[in-house]
């Protein structure tokens, strides 16, 4: 997926040592999934994910914020509309795909490079005093009250209201559809914002972006490494991988609704030192061993990359697909590694 890289600030406070911490401000219109690397002894350490909504702080380590560098990184959740929108540097550092982590040895991840996310950098000087805090920010200046409000705004475009316009101003519309909205779920009326509100927008827009999207399954007895292509533009497609799928597991690859009525899919199974490709394919497109992204406006030897055949997977006009990885599929023999 394209990652979009917004602003982020740092904002230093002088205090006391007793009040020691590092703090985390969403300033957006987005519900966002947030992680913190800093320096533990002789390790960097990773410590994540906390759930902010729009408009709220949070204190994400309890410690003195050392003068010296800390790595920030926030993406949007996945129930937003769009590719995913991500708060991030060049510093690829481990994290997990779900639930709360707390990593200490970033060699974790070393093989499995969807588990790296890439974080920014932030100073904190000596005169913090011991307090800091990040702000996530996008182009649109917000505070905490209009972010919350256009955080609302979204999440109700998010869930298929279309005509509420995402601008943190509480207007007759988004108070209509709000209202409306409270009573559809059986929530308390009012005219403010909480968090049972926004936690039900929450869930809701994460299940419908569930249903949604291109998938991978795994049913084969082997891990398979996967790629995918799209149309870019007449005759162009866009290539990038990977995505390690365990037999028996899905994986989605493409968020929100598809747009193209094909794809192109390539997948290799690991069979101890040996690799067989998936075959059925007519499509020579670009790929690395590494995680790539790539596009066939290019050859694939001028961007210094390998060349892979492609299997096309028609989907016509729907707006979820889902594509059986099967033993079948894949070379029956392969060269040692």
């Amino acid at each position: 997926m394209r990652l979009i890289l917004f602003s982020l600030f740092a904002l230093a406070f002088s205090t006391t040592g007793a009040d020691a911490k590092y703090s985390f401000c969403n300033m957006t219109s987005y519900v966002l999934s947030a992680a913190i690397g800093y320096v533990d002894g002789d390790r960097l350490a990773t410590r994540g994910w906390w759930r902010l909504r729009p408009g709220q702080c949070k204190v994400v380590l309890t410690e003195r914020a050392n003068p010296g560098p800390y790595y920030v990184y926030a993406e949007a959740i996945s129930g937003h509309k769009g590719p995913l929108r991500t708060w991030s540097g060049e510093i690829g550092l481990c994290v997990e795909n779900a639930g709360f982590f707390n990593i200490r040895n970033q060699d974790v991840c070393r093989d499995e490079p969807l588990r790296k996310r890439n974080f920014y950098e932030v100073q904190v000087t000596e005169a913090a005093n011991g307090v800091w805090q990040s702000d996530f920010t996008e182009s649109d200046i917000y505070n905490v009250y209009s972010a919350e409000v256009a955080g609302v705004q979204r999440l109700l475009n998010d869930i298929g209201e279309d005509s509420i316009r995402v601008d943190g101003a509480m207007g007759r519309a988004t108070q209509r559809a709000l209202n409306a909205y409270r009573r559809e779920k059986g929530l308390a009326e009012g005219s403010g914002i909480d968090d049972a509100l926004i936690d039900a927008l929450i869930e809701d827009a994460n299940a419908r972006e569930a249903k949604l999207g291109l998938f991978y399954c795994n049913k084969t007895d082997n891990t398979v490494w996967s790629a995918v292509a799209e149309p870019r533009e007449e005759e162009v497609y866009g290539s990038r991988g990977w995505w390690r799928v365990e037999p028996g597991d899905c994986a989605k690859i493409i968020k929100g609704e598809l747009e193209h009525d094909h794809y192109y899919v390539y997948a290799a199974i690991e069979e101890g030192l040996r690799e067989r490709a998936l075959v059925g394919g007519d499509k020579p497109l670009c790929v690395n061993p590494a995680m790539f992204e790539a596009t066939s406006e290019l050859g694939c030897a001028d961007q210094s990359l390998d060349e892979a055949v492609f299997r096309r997977f028609e989907i016509g006009g729907a707006s979820s697909a889902t594509f059986d990885f099967l033993p079948e599929m894949f070379a029956a023999d392969a060269p040692t590694q």
